[in-house]
């Protein structure tokens, strides 16, 4: 989808202490040749932190850096992976109240680590749609402390990190503009992160952990793969990448940074900066490889980390990918329109 004059006026973070990689090798929870293969230094744990509260630190910060009022704002998009609360809860009205959004219209979107690019999507759409829309809110936050699942080495090339991220879209004013943003579904993948177990009763009243590696070993060899194998991907992200850089009228050249899921330099660099025919070093992955996979937060927080340290600046372009369960593909381009105040790089701040 092309976006038409929707600004980015705040973005926010949140990120809780880190734990280094070499404490959970020496725990047992992870492998050393896996870590040392992965590369990947810490990763952010917040204890009893709940997601939400997170998502509501992430959002008072941005709201504040936009000098939004948070009663004008017309959606509210909660994004989540994990478990947010008690069974039957809505977290998506629980960051409503505690940030004054009241007026805001609320709801969660579900879709793993790609949910941030379809809110995005869905709030461009709805401050497109009428002039009264005047801004909106996109958040998301999780807590991968769980019995459920072992962050360490629950699949190849991921560890698992925790964060909250806001972003701040308006009609009026901002920083940076969304100009484009697109995704496409494989539903033929759908089987890969579902594993043998039954669709019913649902995972979470049943004993054992989520295990993507597991999974996708059983996908391999059963039925249901794909005969078409890792192609298809490849196809397909080549096209969506082409498409969203068409639409925001630039091509790869203009590109400054590259923000993918923060996996192992591997990963990283194999499924994104190799077919982008890019360099590792216009990438994310040395701010990704000290936080973990931060669920739907990783491309934000290295937008919103990349602008606070002023390696950003006005004229950049600034691309996001990511690849997640469905099987989604999705891709984002964003342009740097002026510093914000809250960066190095600001006069003010540098002053």
């Amino acid at each position: 989808m092309k976006a038409s004059d929707v600004l980015i006026s705040g973005l926010g973070a949140f990120l809780p202490d880190r734990v280094s990689m070499g404490w959970a090798v020496e725990r047992g929870l992870i492998d050393p040749a896996a870590a040392e293969e992965y590369g990947i230094t810490s990763v952010t744990v917040a204890g009893d932190i709940p997601a939400p509260e997170m998502a509501v630190r992430a959002c008072r910060q941005a709201l504040e850096r936009a000098g939004q009022n948070p009663a004008s704002l017309s959606l509210l998009l909660y994004v989540s992976v994990w478990y947010q609360g008690p069974h039957g809860w809505c977290p998506q009205y629980y960051v409503q109240r505690h940030t004054g959004a009241g007026r805001a219209t609320a709801a969660e979107v579900r879709q793993g680590c790609m949910g941030m690019f379809s809110a995005l999507e869905l709030a461009a759409g709805h401050l497109m749609a009428s002039a009264e829309h005047e801004a909106a809110l996109v958040t998301s936050g999780d807590n991968f402390t769980s019995e459920l699942l072992e962050r360490w080495r629950f699949s190849p090339h991921f560890v698992m990190g925790d964060a909250g991220s806001a972003v701040v879209l308006s009609r009026r004013e901002g920083f940076a503009r969304l100009k484009s943003v697109n995704a496409v579904t494989l539903p033929e993948y759908e089987a890969m992160h579902r594993g043998p177990e039954p669709l019913f009763p649902p995972g979470a009243g049943r004993p054992g952990k989520l295990d993507f590696g597991d999974s996708k070993h059983r996908w391999l060899d059963g039925a249901d793969r794909d005969p078409a194998g890792p192609l298809k991907l490849v196809a397909a992200q080549d096209e969506l990448v082409g498409r969203t850089l068409d639409e925001a009228g630039i091509t790869m050249d203009d590109v400054s940074r590259v923000a993918y899921a923060n996996g192992s330099r591997e990963r990283v660099e194999g499924r994104a900066m190799v077919p982008l025919g890019l360099p590792m070093s216009l990438s994310t992955w040395e701010q990704g490889r000290t936080v973990g996979h931060i669920g739907a937060s990783d491309q934000v927080v290295a937008l919103e980390q990349l602008l606070l340290s002023g390696e950003l600046r006005r004229g950049d372009h600034f691309l996001m990918l990511g690849v997640g369960p469905g099987l989604n593909i999705a891709c984002a381009v964003i342009e740097i329109i002026e510093t914000p105040h809250w960066s190095s790089a600001h006069p003010a701040t540098a002053a």
